[in-house]
């Protein structure tokens, strides 16, 4: 299914949502699945640019945070939370990257029971290719946002972000 099938599919359905479910507000469901949607989007567009190097878009998007972590490097914890994946995907990912030489793993120096992640020269290589493959598709899928438009949808999406933080304190820690 494409992006914009994925959307008509999200505004056939919304009046069956109110209907079905009126305990739900459904401009925030709609939210909900619009950012889905969205997300959704962005991998049919990036993963299959990278299938030839068997990176994912999550992979991806971990070893430009690991590259983005420069020389001293980042922890499995850290890159969960950045990435936004479980512990068990992130120590999937890594060990996929760590295979196919683009980053280094470690034991840290101050603490040997935690590791360090670390871009190899060829995961710096790699993703510095692929962001210049990258860059006119990533025009093409924000080509209908001003500059003003993409300030306006990054400052909703934070302050967006901010409430869901809010709203994870409500049903306690992750298990």
């Amino acid at each position: 299914m494409k992006t914009k099938d994925r959307l008509l599919a999200v505004d056939a359905s919304a009046k069956g949502w109110r209907k079905g479910v009126p305990e739900f507000s459904s401009e925030d469901v709609t939210l909900m699945r619009l950012i889905r949607v969205a997300s959704l989007g962005i991998t049919s567009f990036t993963d299959p640019v990278l299938r030839p190097t068997g990176l994912t878009e999550s992979s991806y998007h971990t070893l430009i945070v690991v590259l983005a972590s420069g020389e001293e490097g980042t922890t499995p914890s850290i890159l969960s939370e950045q990435v936004g994946q479980n512990h068990a995907n992130m120590t999937r990912i890594l060990s996929v990257l760590a295979s196919e030489k683009l980053v280094r793993v470690s034991p840290d120096a101050r603490d040997a029971r935690r590791r360090r992640i670390v871009a190899t020269a060829a995961g710096r290589t790699l993703v510095r290719t692929y962001a210049a493959r990258f860059e006119p598709i990533m025009k093409a899928a924000f080509a209908s946002l001003s500059a003003a438009d993409k300030r306006a949808l990054q400052r909703t999406l934070r302050s967006l972000i901010e409430s869901m933080d809010a709203a994870e304190r409500m049903v306690g820690p992750a298990t």
